[in-house]
């Protein structure tokens, strides 16, 4: 974990020098614009930016990149996020603007005047870092958290299908082998049977060759006697 934070924190400070250095060679100012369909002072506020990015003095000096939050939950998220960074509590108020270190929620005037000097204060300020670079190139940690809560239920859906489909496959060996055992002990079963039966008609057969011999030697015995009465007579 502690490793993963030091990994994170390297990155932060690359992303912030990296930007720190373009924005230096560039010379230019990022001017972040957070704003809705339908909403009039939004409206107003294209309106200025388009004006001023034809304007000969400023429109080398600044870049706006504008964020839709109407339609756009990430955009809605990241808006919220620069809004703590910034230490503002616009809580979704539009439009809202940031330039520089500074901060306007609303458009007026006299906005877009003090918008006009930031951006040129900005622009001449070479040590200036922007404190918003690491979180518009990374995203909101809204969005990533929704990412990895979705990666976890999947992991656990992934976990628990592979031990449903395990225990059912163990079931089904179970089940085979207590059928295999049952239809082991039908078998012995019907060969105890038959061995039974074998043993009986042997029996019965060894009974009826000994009763044949006395049969005829009581026969024969009658008839020697039958002849010596006859005999004597």
């Amino acid at each position: 974990m502690k490793k993963n934070k030091g990994l994170i924190f390297l990155a932060s400070l690359l992303t912030i020098f990296f930007v720190g250095i373009a924005n230096a060679e560039a010379k230019t100012v990022n001017v972040y614009f957070f704003n809705m369909n339908g909403c009039s002072h939004c409206a107003e506020a294209k309106e200025f930016f388009a004006e001023l990015e034809a304007d000969e003095e400023y429109k080398d000096m600044f870049a706006v990149q504008s964020f839709e939050v109407s339609t756009s939950r990430e955009n809605s998220d990241l808006m919220d996020e620069a809004a703590e960074i910034m230490g503002d509590d616009n809580k979704g108020a539009v439009p809202y603007i940031i330039v520089g270190d500074e901060s306007f929620i609303g458009y007026s005037d006299s906005v877009g005047k003090s918008i006009k000097e930031e951006i040129k204060e900005t622009y001449e300020d070479d040590d200036f870092v922007d404190p918003l670079a690491e979180l518009i190139m990374s995203g909101p940690t809204k969005s990533n958290d929704g990412i990895i809560i979705l990666a976890i239920l999947g992991g656990v859906v992934v976990i628990v299908g592979l031990a449903l489909y395990f225990a059912r496959k163990d079931t089904t060996k179970l089940e085979k082998s207590i059928a295999l055992e049952e239809k082991k002990e039908e078998a012995q079963k019907e060969e105890v049977v038959e061995e039974v039966k074998t043993a009986k008609k042997t029996t019965t057969k060894k009974k009826t060759t000994k009763k044949s011999p006395a049969t005829k030697k009581t026969g024969t015995t009658k008839k020697t006697t039958t002849k010596k009465k006859t005999t004597k007579k």
